[in-house]
C-alpha cells in the first residue's frame, strides 16, 4: 500500500514537474517571438510580408468556405430551435437576443478556434517538426538565422490576423442565416429582425470577442510551434500536432468559460 502511494506520488510530482517545465518553456517562447517581432532583422532572409500573407492565406483565406457553412449552419439551427420553443412563451421578439448571446459571445471565437487549431496548427506543428527532424531547423541557425523570427513570428501573426478576422466573418455569416430562417419560418421582417440583433448587441460583446480571437489565434501559434519545435524524431512529429490541438482547444475552452464567467455571469 505504501509502495503503491510513493509511485503515485513519484507519477503525479513528475507530471506537474513537466507542466512547470513547459509552461515556463511556451512562455520564453512567446516573449521570443514578441521581442524578434518589435525587432525585425535586416537581410535577404527577412521576407516578412510574404511569409504572413502566406500564412494568413492558409489560415484565414482557404478557411473560409468551411468557416462560412459551420456559421450559416449554425446561426439557422439557433434561430430553428427558438421558433420552435420561444412562440410558447410569447417572447419571439428575443431572437435577436438569443442569436447575439450564442453566436457573438461563445459560438463565434469558439468555432472559429476550433477551424483555425484543426487545419492551421496542426498543419504547423507538423511542418515545423519537420524541419526539425530534417535538421533546416539547425541549418537556419548555422546561418545566423534566428528560427524565431524566420518560423514562429510570421506564424503567430498570421493566424492572429486570420482568428479575428474569421471570428468577423463568421458572426456576419451566422446573423444572415438567422435573419433568413426568421423571414421563412416565422416571417419576420428583416428589418425588424436586424434591429432587434442591433439593439442586443453591445461594444463589450465586440471587444470581447475580438479579445478572444486575439487571444486565441495566440495560444494556437505559439503552441503549434513550440509543439514543432520540441520535435526529437520522425515519430514525434504526429505526437505534436495532437498535442498542439489538445493543448491550444484545452487552454481556448478553459478561457472562454473564465471570460463568460467574469464579464457576463453577474
Amino acid at each position: 500500500m505504501i509502495r503503491a502511494l510513493n509511485q503515485y506520488i513519484s507519477f503525479v510530482g513528475l507530471r506537474v514537474i513537466d507542466f512547470w517545465t513547459s509552461f515556463i518553456s511556451i512562455l520564453k517562447l512567446f516573449i521570443d517571438a514578441i521581442y524578434a517581432s518589435l525587432h525585425p532583422r535586416q537581410g535577404p532572409y527577412t521576407s516578412f510580408i510574404s511569409q504572413i500573407s502566406r500564412q494568413i492565406l492558409y489560415s484565414g483565406v482557404e478557411a473560409f468556405w468551411l468557416v462560412g457553412i459551420i456559421a450559416f449552419l449554425a446561426g439557422c439551427t439557433i434561430v430553428i430551435q427558438a421558433t420552435t420553443t420561444m412562440p410558447r412563451f410569447g417572447a419571439t421578439e428575443y431572437f435577436g437576443n438569443i442569436l447575439v448571446v450564442a453566436v457573438v459571445r461563445e459560438m463565434g471565437p469558439f468555432f472559429t478556434s476550433l477551424v483555425v487549431v484543426g487545419r492551421s496548427g496542426a498543419a504547423l506543428a507538423t511542418h515545423i517538426g519537420t524541419m526539425r527532424v530534417n535538421k533546416e531547423v539547425a541549418a537556419l541557425e548555422v546561418m545566423g538565422i534566428d528560427p524565431v523570427h524566420f518560423l514562429v513570428v510570421p506564424a503567430l501573426v498570421g493566424i492572429t490576423v486570420s482568428m479575428v478576422c474569421l471570428n468577423l466573418y463568421f458572426d456576419m455569416i451566422a446573423i444572415i442565416g438567422g435573419l433568413l430562417v426568421a423571414k421563412f419560418t416565422v416571417l419576420v421582417p428583416f428589418r425588424i429582425f436586424l434591429q432587434k440583433v442591433v439593439e442586443a448587441l453591445t461594444w463589450m460583446d465586440i471587444v470581447i470577442s475580438l479579445l478572444k480571437g486575439v487571444f486565441f489565434g495566440i495560444v494556437i501559434a505559439i503552441l503549434s510551434s513550440w509543439s514543432g519545435l520540441n520535435v526529437k524524431n520522425i515519430r514525434g512529429v504526429p505526437q505534436a500536432a495532437i498535442s498542439s490541438v489538445v493543448g491550444a482547444m484545452s487552454i481556448i475552452i478553459i478561457a472562454s468559460v473564465l471570460v463568460t464567467v467574469f464579464f457576463y455571469a453577474r
